[in-house]
């Protein structure tokens, strides 16, 4: 099967609901390569503070703007249309899944285990710096906090 065939395939298999929300980061890697490419809405500030457990959700563009159309959208801060049932939620777009998903197939490539501490690493710089961390860039920070929770451990005990 050439690659375009694949990725005509691989865009065929996939969902397209209007919405979808997972309840962290967890559900949403396991929903890797289900839907279609579309914007990755959260609570900046709450992700920040709680990436695990922060409530992720997926918005499908031309449902978002059926609903600014039926008005049933609103606009959030940035200037960007949410559905009504959104705006006590103060989301905003986040990442595109397709980036989402290129992050953790990065850290996959290896074949090594991935863990949801090295995707929130990932995911973290590269909202940062527009950059992939590798595999071996993540566990290398995963081992240094490891070694520094020791040691403070040791300093305050």
């Amino acid at each position: 099967m050439s690659r375009y065939e694949q990725r005509l395939a691989d865009y065929r298999r996939r969902e397209r609901p209007s919405y979808r929300m997972f309840e962290g980061l967890q559900e949403l890697v396991r929903s890797m390569g289900q839907l279609h490419n579309d914007w990755l809405y959260v609570n900046v500030d709450q992700w920040d503070q709680d990436p695990v457990h922060t409530p992720i959700y997926y918005f499908d563009e031309h449902w978002l703007d059926e609903c600014a159309e039926a008005d049933t959208a609103v606009t959030n801060e940035q200037d960007e249309h949410i559905h009504v049932w959104m705006t006590d939620r103060q989301v905003q777009t986040w990442l595109e899944l397709a980036t989402f998903e290129g992050i953790v197939d990065v850290l996959k490539d290896t074949g090594q285990p991935v863990t949801l501490q090295m995707v929130i690493i990932a995911v973290k710089y590269y909202d940062k710096h527009d950059a992939y961390l590798d595999y071996e860039e993540v566990k290398a920070v995963t081992n240094l906090w490891s070694v520094l929770t020791k040691v403070r451990g040791h300093l305050t005990g």
